[in-house]
C-alpha cells in the first residue's frame, strides 16, 4: 500500500473517461438480447428479474401522465421506491424512443460512471495501473454485469454511492466546498435511487470520521454540510409524498418496503436466511469478488497505517456500512450485493501486493478473468448469465396481437408480469394462497380492495363502493386498482371465478383447465404450451381502436 498522496493528472481523468466508455461499451453490447424481465436476477435460485416489469410499467404511466412526483403502479400510488429510475427512464423514453435500450440506459450509464469512479479512487491510493485494475475487476464481475444491464434501482444507487465517496477520496478533509456539495447532492440522488439504502455513502463517511486519524479528520461541521446537501437533493420528494398522500405513503414506503420487507423475510427472493450460505452462493457467482474482499479485510487488518490512509480507511469504511447493512436486511436478495461490489473492488486491490502497480501484470490478470468469464458458458460465474426464453411474456405478446378489448384475468402468472409493461386494456392477477399470506403482509392492499379473496371480488358489485370510498379518502378518486389482486385458496375456486366473470379472458396453467370447470358455451380452450393455456370467449370484442406498436425485441 503506497502513501495515498497520488495527485490527479489530465492523464487520471483521461483513463478515468476511456473507462467510462470501454465500460458503457461492454455494458450495452447486445442489450436487446433478452426481453423484460427475462435475465437471471439469480442464477442459482434461478430467479427471474421481475421487478424489472413493475419499474418500467411504473415508468410508462409516468411518461404518459406526465406526473412526475408521484410513481404509479398498475393504476394505483406506489410509494414503495423514489422515482430517480423512473425520471431517468422517462427521460432517455423521449429522447431514444421507448426501447429495452431506452429504460435500461439508466443502469448502463450508471455501471460504467461507477467503474470510472472506482478507476479514480484506486489511483489517487495507489497508482493509475491499479486504477485500471480495480476498475477492469468491477466492470468483469457478473453480478455487475447482470445488474447493469437491467431496468434495477441497485447499480443506480451503488454507482451513485461510488461517485459520492470518490469525491471524499480526493478531498479526504473535505476542504473544498465543492467536494461537500457534490459528495451530499450525489448521496442524496442515491436516496433517490434506492430510498434507505442511499444512506450507505453518509453512513460511510461518519464512519471514515470515527475511525481516521485526527490530525487528519476533516471538521465535522463539514460532515454535517454533506448530510445538509444530500437532505436538500432527497428531501423535496419524501416530504412532498408525505405530504401529499400520508396514508400511501405511510404503507407503501414506510411498513411495507422498510419495515416490512427489510425487517422480515420472504419466501418469494430469498433463497436462503442464512448470512453465512448467502456469502457462499455469492462467492460461488463471483470468486474474484469473494477474494478481493478478503484481500483487502485481512490486508486492512494487517496494515497498521491504515488510519492514515483516507482512500483505503473510506474504502473500508463503506465495506462495513454495507455489510452491516446486508445483514441487518431479512431479505437475502442477490441483487444487495452491488451494494458492496466498488468498495471491494478498491479495497481489495489497494490491499494487494505491490507487483499489482506493473501494467503488465495487470493485464495479464484481466485479460484472465476475462477469458475465464467468456468461456465460462452458462454457469453462474460466467459474464453474461443466459436464461432460457420467457414463455409467458411470448403468450402476453401473443394475447396482445390478438387485439381484444376484454379483461384478462392471469393465473398463477408464469409472465413475470410483462403483461404490465404492454398496453393491454386490463390485467387482473390471480394468484393462490391458501393461508391468507398476502393480506397479512400488505394488510393496506386487503383494505383498500387492491387485493381481494376470490369471495369478495364475486361481490364486487356490492363492495366496490366501499373500496371506491376507502380510496379517495386516501387521495385515490378512481376505481381503477380495485382487485387488481384475486387470491384463491385452492385451484377450485377458478369455477367460481369463471362463472362470476363469464366475460373476462383467462390465462392459466393448463393442469388447472378441468379445476375451471365446464366453460364450453362461453369460451374456447387454447393450449398455448405444455404448461399453459388460454380461455378466450367465443363472441370476442376487438378494440375499435389500432393498438400501439410494440417495440420489437420487447
Amino acid at each position: 500500500m503506497t502513501s495515498g498522496k497520488t495527485q490527479q493528472t489530465p492523464r487520471t481523468w483521461f483513463f478515468a473517461a476511456a473507462v467510462f466508455v470501454v465500460g458503457f461499451a461492454g455494458l450495452i453490447w447486445n442489450i436487446e438480447g433478452s426481453g423484460v424481465a427475462a435475465p437471471w436476477s439469480d442464477p442459482i435460485a434461478q430467479v427471474r428479474a421481475q421487478d424489472e416489469s413493475v419499474y418500467i410499467n411504473s415508468a410508462l404511466t409516468m411518461n404518459r401522465d406526465g406526473d412526475w412526483m408521484t410513481p404509479r403502479l398498475t393504476g394505483r400510488i406506489f410509494p414503495q421506491k423514489p422515482p430517480l429510475l423512473m425520471w431517468m427512464c422517462v427521460l432517455a423514453i423521449r429522447i431514444f424512443g421507448l426501447s429495452l435500450f431506452a429504460v435500461r440506459l439508466p443502469a448502463i450509464a450508471l455501471g460504467a460512471a461507477g467503474a470510472s469512479a472506482v478507476f479514480v479512487w484506486t489511483a489517487r491510493a495507489r497508482s493509475l495501473p491499479a486504477g485500471l485494475l480495480a476498475a477492469g475487476l468491477l466492470l468483469l464481475s457478473p453480478l455487475w454485469q447482470a445488474f447493469s444491464r437491467l431496468c434495477y434501482t441497485d447499480v443506480l444507487c451503488s454507482g451513485l454511492a461510488a461517485l459520492a465517496l470518490m469525491c471524499v477520496a480526493l478531498d479526504p478533509q473535505l476542504e473544498h466546498r465543492r467536494t461537500r456539495i457534490l459528495c451530499g447532492a450525489l448521496g442524496g440522488a442515491a436516496i433517490l435511487a434506492k430510498s434507505v439504502a442511499g444512506i450507505l455513502p453518509f453512513a460511510a463517511l461518519l464512519l471514515y470520521w470515527l475511525l481516521i486519524d485526527r490530525p487528519q479528520r476533516p471538521r465535522f461541521s463539514r460532515v454535517g454540510e454533506v448530510a445538509l446537501w444530500g437532505a436538500v437533493a432527497a428531501a423535496p420528494w419524501h416530504v412532498y409524498e408525505a405530504c401529499a398522500y400520508p396514508q400511501w405513503f405511510w404503507a407503501d414506503y414506510v411498513q411495507f418496503e422498510l419495515l416490512g420487507i427489510g425487517l422480515h423475510p420472504q419466501s418469494q427472493g430469498t433463497f436462503d436466511r442464512s448470512v453465512f450460505r448467502y456469502a457462499a452462493r455469492v462467492a460461488s457467482i463471483d470468486a474474484v469478488l469473494a477474494l478481493l474482499a478478503i484481500a483487502g479485510v485481512t490486508g486492512a487488518m494487517r496494515f497498521r497505517g491504515i488510519r492514515r490512509q483516507a482512500p483505503a480507511l473510506l474504502a473500508l469504511s463503506w465495506t462495513l456500512a454495507a455489510v452491516v447493512a446486508i445483514g441487518a436486511v431479512q431479505t437475502r436478495s442477490l441483487p444487495y450485493v452491488v451494494l458492496l461490489a466498488p468498495s471491494l473492488c478498491v479495497l481489495g486491490v489497494v490491499c494487494s501486493p505491490r507487483f499489482f502497480d506493473r501494467p503488465a501484470i495487470v493485464g495479464v490478470v484481466l485479460v484472465a478473468v476475462a477469458l475465464l468469464r467468456v468461456t465460462a458458458g452458462r454457469e453462474p460465474w460466467s459474464l453474461r448469465w443466459t436464461a432460457p426464453p420467457l414463455e409467458g411474456a411470448r403468450a402476453m405478446r401473443a394475447y396482445y396481437d390478438l387485439h381484444r378489448d376484454t379483461e384478462l384475468v392471469s393465473v398463477n402468472t408464469d409472465d413475470q408480469f410483462y403483461s404490465m409493461t404492454i398496453p393491454l386494456p386490463r390485467v387482473r392477477y390471480c394468484f393462490l394462497d391458501p393461508t391468507g399470506f398476502l393480506p397479512r403482509f400488505a394488510p393496506s392492499y386487503a383494505f383498500l380492495g387492491i387485493v381481494l379473496t376470490v369471495q369478495q371480488f364475486v361481490a364486487l358489485p356490492q363492495l366496490e363502493p366501499r373500496y371506491r370510498a376507502r380510496l379517495r379518502a386516501w387521495g385515490e378518486d378512481s376505481s381503477g386498482p380495485i382487485g387488481t389482486t384475486i387470491l384463491i385458496s385452492d385451484p377450485g375456486d377458478l369455477a367460481l371465478l369463471l362463472r362470476a366473470r363469464p366475460a373476462d379472458y383467462f390465462y392459466l396453467p393448463s393442469a388447472w383447465v378441468g379445476a375451471a370447470g365446464s366453460s364450453e358455451a362461453t369460451h374456447q380452450l387454447v393450449r398455448y404450451s405444455a404448461t399453459r393455456a388460454f380461455l378466450l370467449r367465443r363472441n370476442a370484442r376487438m378494440r375499435p381502436q389500432p393498438i400501439p406498436r410494440l417495440p420489437s425485441p420487447w
